[in-house]
């Protein structure tokens, strides 16, 4: 009884230009050497060889013809999901580092490149892994271990060179790259933005600002006019919640609003996704004891700037419960323009109320920030 392809070995096989167009004549019939060598324009003798490693690994029969349960097997033998995904990967890593790695790894396969150029720097060193210090390589070796953790392989592979993780030459890479290039990854230094107001920034969340949180969102005023979504009374373990979301994201969109290095309020956007995709809902919130200073207008307008020069944002919208005078001005310091009322929308604590709906395009900014 024949044992079942190794997937491995048949991805190995297929990782060769002859032997993946002889492969793919099989699926037509039963490969003819002479014919096949005269449309690829290569010797027969090529042919004749890649026919045999197919066959040697169970792709192709013994008469030529592609072997569709050899497939199959082959697909019942690729890894499936890890149970553990989003759990830190082992390996020469701070705690930090593991468990950032493991957002983006599903046990051996990459599920996604990084947008963050801090994280894919990680991601690719995690992968520089795979290839020993001093040891010259051919770019279809290369290819090949690449390919095993994810398969748009020449990405990452010109990504590595980039990075200065690995160097090439006359046709052979090598590894340039690994520890030491590590300094500036480093989740202890979020990133901050300066507002308008001396001060004023907005932070990337921090484990170590849940206290700070608790404190500046627990004011009952805050929830009034705000979504459901914004718990109240504010727990801990809402807190803990809304941190951990936050941190986990690939590029920040929400921001603790510091003033003087305290956390006093938030600022943030929801990315719309399918044919919403680059459309966001923003908003903002400040403890009541730091109103009438024009910290969330600063802190909104900075928000704005983020979203359309950091990320690929087209349109970015408000909502806005009508007695919300206060939240209303905000907007419209931001550069939003009142596009439209949806009467009845909103019910807080038993009253209807109206939403306004705020809005403001791209291309209307930079025209803004132009004049």
């Amino acid at each position: 009884m024949e044992s079942e392809p190794n997937p491995l070995d048949v991805l190995s096989a297929v990782l060769d230009p002859v032997r993946l167009a002889v492969l793919g004549a099989s699926v037509r019939g039963a490969v003819s050497i002479p014919m096949l060598a005269e449309e690829l324009e290569v010797r027969p003798k090529e042919i004749a060889r890649a026919v045999g490693d197919l066959r040697a690994v169970g792709l192709l029969s013994a008469d030529g013809e592609l072997n569709d349960d050899a497939l199959v097997d082959v697909g019942r033998g690729l890894p499936k999901a890890h149970p553990d995904l989003g759990e830190p990967i082992e390996g020469p890593w701070t705690e930090t580092e593991a468990a950032i790695i493991g957002r983006f790894f599903s046990g051996v396969r990459l599920i996604e490149i990084p947008t963050s150029h801090r994280k894919r720097r990680l991601v690719l060193e995690k992968i520089a892994q795979e290839f020993e210090p001093g040891e010259r390589y051919a770019e279809r070796d290369v290819n090949f271990r690449i390919q095993l953790i994810h398969a748009d392989y020449a990405a990452i592979r010109r990504y590595m060179v980039e990075e200065g993780f690995m160097d090439r030459a006359d046709g052979a890479y090598w590894r340039t790259g690994g520890r030491y290039e590590l300094p500036d990854i480093d989740d202890s230094a979020p990133l901050r933005i300066q507002t308008s107001l001396e001060g004023v920034f907005l932070v990337e969340y921090t484990y170590d600002k849940l206290d700070e949180l608790l404190d500046a969102a627990g004011a009952e005023e805050i929830h009034r006019y705000m979504s459901d979504q914004f718990p109240y009374p504010y727990t801990r373990d809402d807190g803990e919640s809304w941190i951990e979301a936050c941190v986990a994201q690939d590029s920040p969109t929400n921001f603790l609003v510091e003033v003087d290095g305290v956390l006093r309020g938030g600022v943030g956007a929801m990315a719309g996704s399918g044919e919403k995709a680059g459309v966001a809902e923003i908003g903002w919130w400040l403890n009541p004891a730091w109103w009438g200073r024009g910290i969330t207008s600063a802190a909104a307008n900075a928000l704005v700037e983020y979203l359309f020069t950091e990320r690929d944002f087209v349109r970015l919208w408000a909502p806005v419960m009508a007695p919300n005078a206060a939240s209303a001005r905000v907007a419209e310091k931001a550069g939003l323009v009142l596009e439209g009322t949806a009467p009845s929308a909103y019910v807080k604590y038993g009253v209807r109320y109206d939403e306004l709906d705020f809005g403001i395009t791209r291309e209307r900014w930079e025209t803004l920030r132009s004049s």
